[in-house]
């Protein structure tokens, strides 16, 4: 078919800002010229106008109700569903008003297209970026597709074809991202993992044993009920509005209302109390309030013996929790390290077992009263604290351990290192541990230490009983959805041969060695499906100059030419979550939705599972192709009509007739029978077999992460290699005007956020020549970007704030992501973007 230019291929900066300030209901055509968007084919055929409930379908974990008003085939009208079972959680933000902006955006993929000089006999890597587009119809798309990951599949094994899937689109049931990680295992494909926003995540999961899953904390609405609330690392007015209600709620009923944030946020002027810190060094702040709570004995005694690890015995030969069945002619037990690692998609089915008695009995603690060990099911007054010997075996409990270990972590070591007063954290620590019930609002620590910070948030609820309770909690979401059945569209082909996700992280290395865990592994096509690595990820210059050359051939499916487009082969357009049905079901809200289509979609947009229906029929996959023949409605009635559903009324006619179904109560609470899916059933603040959160074949140390230990963060930090050069800490801050990489040509936002900035300290700035207004350029050895300044007293003195999200194109040059670090730490894997040294300059150059 003819050529055609890409939605943003040769748009300036100012014109690319200038059109997202003023275009809406229009999309580009052949040689990027303007035009609008036609109204519904079937307009006639439907009511001048009606409404229509659906879902905002974004990651920002607020999963919120919306109507929809349609007029002659298009939507022009979005606002709050009034009509849920909970009135507390009816809410819209700025990002939600902006729908329609976003559903008619010029930068909307309209048709399939391929790269022009890309072939798979040969690929020229070279030119993507640069290259023209041409235009295929779906057959032709999907075939080109299809026959590729076969040639792959038989020439190199089905792990060659590498899928990255992420939450671009909706964060679905079923569709979306369901729908992504359901085409990997039909095929046995590899699957990439993202590696975003895992990491504290880790630390929270080897205290509680929920893995390094997002299954851990009470439902939102139980904020209200907190007494201290701590908002750590947040700042939940821009990137979590939904929720932000609660805390007030709970400040207003007189609750302590902390804000610990290096900057003064929007949070923070809402406080009782802000806590600046420096940054990436909260861990300390939490140890230190650990210790605190241990010297002033705050800590609950009950709790401890009862529902923690505190009182079992830790082998001093090997670091293990003594059981009676080390004694056998076996010897000690062969344990699961971390104790759950692997697929995040199968942590629920590790890592949700709660242990019988029988599974536990064989635990041994010390029986205080008669001085001698016992079963921990049998001894009625087991031993906190000492060290003892058992058959020959020294062994000392866990709490004792925990208490020996903190007592490093003083109030004044925390000083020092996060400049928070002594007094402060002293307080901090008496009011999170006596003024209960207490709640941890976490946010996410994106340095090289975020798994202590994880482990430390969740010692602080172990030791004072504030986890399972009412106003009480740790860490981000609830629990899973246990009503529904997501496996049989997950894992459509059944669990044999699914293998662990292969880290982004570690994706450079196995590109340059051709290797992964010492066996040979050819990457030769990397398949995004509503992920856009080139925009979201760290090392932006990297990805773009050295990871994907590399790859062969590159496929993208998305509703709007991001970045990862521009360097595909293959451009696959799907469809806005307004443009099909779909079922939320996420852990965020108490309840199921049916997302009703709202419009027909764009162009020749199709949702991903029909695309992957187009693929699998070019293909010689039998089982794929019979997992494909299902209609959209059958698969959801897969997921939707269980027998554990029943009881709610929840069922696939039930949810398309009532739009919303509460699954469980208002304010419903995560681990109320304070049993917990442990080894042990307690909370395990010692881990005994520490484990990666993913096996990549490289060891970690594991003595070093039994307990809580600090560690710095691995660039931004005072003494590091890198600070003499760069010395002010860069962090990405996370704004109501974008989701991720999303929103960004959105007219109604772009009006009040027109392009990006750096923020900055008036005092960082004048010492360096700046000027309010004037454009700067922060660099270090990743990259660079040229900005305008933004003079802004909240942020710290020796730090810079990015708001994160803007397209590359919408700086002068580089981008905020070239800057970032892809450090990959061995234990957690995640991204730590925070983690970040630059150095600032006055940019001489042209400002086009």
């Amino acid at each position: 078919m003819s050529d055609s230019a890409a939605p943003v291929r040769g748009i300036s900066r100012r014109s690319f800002l200038k059109t997202s300030a003023a275009v809406a209901g229009a999309a580009a055509v052949s040689g990027g010229a303007m035009t609008t968007l036609a109204p519904d084919a079937h307009a006639a055929e439907t009511p001048e106008e009606r409404e229509v409930v659906c879902v905002c379908g974004c990651n920002c974990q607020g999963t919120c109700s919306l109507v929809a008003t349609v007029r002659e085939g298009r939507m022009v009208n979005i606002r709050a569903n009034e009509n849920i079972p909970y009135p507390a959680y009816e809410r819209i933000c700025m990002r939600g008003f902006s729908h329609a902006n976003r559903l008619y955006d010029f930068n909307r993929v309209l048709y399939p297209m391929k790269r022009a000089s890309w072939s798979l006999e040969d690929p020229h890597v070279e030119n993507r970026g640069s290259d023209e587009w041409e235009r295929l119809t779906w057959d032709e798309a999907a075939k080109l597709v299809g026959e590729t990951l076969e040639y792959n599949t038989k020439n190199y094994g089905p792990h060659s074809n590498c899928i990255l899937v992420s939450a671009g689109n909706s964060f679905a049931a079923y569709g979306g991202l369901t729908a992504g990680i359901g085409f990997i295992n039909a095929f046995g494909f590899q699957g990439l993992d993202v590696c975003l926003d895992y990491g504290d995540l880790v630390g929270i999961g080897e205290v509680t044993g929920s893995g390094w899953d997002f299954n851990q904390r009470n439902m939102s609405g139980d904020y209200r009920f907190a007494k201290t609330l701590l908002i750590w690392d947040s700042n939940p007015p821009n990137s979590e509005p939904h929720n932000w209600h609660f805390c007030i709620e709970a400040k207003e009923a007189g609750a302590n209302l902390v804000v610990i944030d290096p900057t003064y946020t929007i949070a923070a002027r809402q406080a009782t109390k802000w806590v600046p810190i420096k940054p990436g060094t909260d861990p300390a702040l939490g140890m230190a309030m650990v210790n605190a709570i241990i010297e002033n004995e705050w800590y609950d005694t009950d709790f401890l013996r009862d529902k923690t690890c505190a009182p079992l015995l830790v082998r001093e030969d090997n670091g293990h929790f003594l059981r009676s069945t080390d004694f056998g002619e076996a010897g000690p037990a062969q344990l699961p390290e971390y104790p759950f690692y692997g697929m995040l998609l199968l942590q629920g089915t590790k890592a949700g077992k709660i242990p019988t008695a029988e599974q536990t009995a064989a635990y041994v603690v010390w029986d205080a009263d008669a001085g001698a060990p016992g079963g921990l099911n049998d001894v009625a007054n087991p031993a906190l604290e000492g060290t003892f010997e058992v058959n020959g075996v020294k062994v000392t409990t866990a709490w004792t351990l925990l208490k020996e270990h903190m007592a490093e972590c003083t109030l004044e070591w925390a000083e020092e290192m996060t400049e928070v007063p002594a007094d402060t954290i002293l307080e901090l620590a008496r009011m999170y541990s006596q003024d209960t019930p207490s709640t941890i609002y976490a946010g996410y620590h994106l340095y090289d230490n975020c798994e202590e910070m994880g482990m430390t948030w969740a010692t602080l609820a172990s030791i004072t009983g504030n986890i399972g309770k009412r106003g009480a909690s740790i860490g981000h979401l609830g629990k899973n959805k246990p009503s529904i059945n997501q496996a049989g569209i997950l894992f459509p082909a059944g669990l044999a041969g699914i293998t662990d996700e292969l880290p982004w992280l570690q994706l450079p290395e196995v590109l340059e060695t051709g290797q992964y865990k010492g066996k040979d592994f050819p990457v030769r096509l990397l398949y995004n499906i509503g992920a856009n690595p080139v925009g979201s990820y760290a090392a932006q210059r990297k990805t773009i100059e050295e990871v994907l050359p590399k790859i062969p051939c590159i496929v993208t499916n998305d509703m709007e030419f991001s970045e990862t487009c521009e360097y595909s082969d293959i451009v696959l357009p799907c469809t806005h979550y307004f443009e099909y049905d779909w079922v939320q079901a996420s852990s965020h809200t108490p309840f199921l939705y049916m997302a009703n289509k709202v419009v027909d979609p764009i162009g020749e947009a199709k949702e991903d599972v029909d695309i992957f229906r187009l693929i699998a029929q070019h293909t010689s996959n039998e089982k794929a192709k019979a997992f494909y023949a299902k209609t959209n409605e059958e698969m959801m009635r897969i997921v939707l009509d269980t027998e554990k559903g029943k009881p709610w009324g929840i069922s696939y006619d039930n949810l398309k007739e009532k739009g919303v179904i509460a699954d469980r109560e208002e304010n419903w609470i995560h681990w109320e029978d304070q049993r917990f899916p442990t080894l042990s059933g307690r909370l395990e603040f010692y881990v005994e077999n520490p484990g990666a959160r993913i096996n990549i074949g490289k060891p970690i140390d594991k003595d070093f992460y039994h307990l809580p230990t600090y560690h710095t963060p691995d660039e931004a930090y005072d003494g590091s290699e890198q600070h003499a050069k760069y010395p002010l800490y860069h962090y990405c801050e996370r704004t109501r005007w974008h989701l991720h990489t999303q929103y960004n040509h959105a007219p109604i936002l772009r009006e009040l956020d027109p392009e990006p900035y750096l923020r900055m300290n008036p005092v960082d700035a004048e010492a360096r020549g700046i000027a309010p207004g004037d454009y700067v350029e922060a660099y270090n050895d990743r990259g660079h970007c040229v900005c305008k300044v933004k003079f802004d007293n909240a942020v710290r003195p020796g730090m810079v704030a990015s708001p994160k999200g803007w397209h590359r194109k919408a700086y002068v040059a580089g981008s905020y992501q070239e800057l970032t670090n892809d450090h990959l730490n061995l234990l957690h894997q995640n991204s730590s973007f925070d983690d970040t040294l630059v150095e600032v300059r006055k940019y001489e150059g042209e400002v086009k």
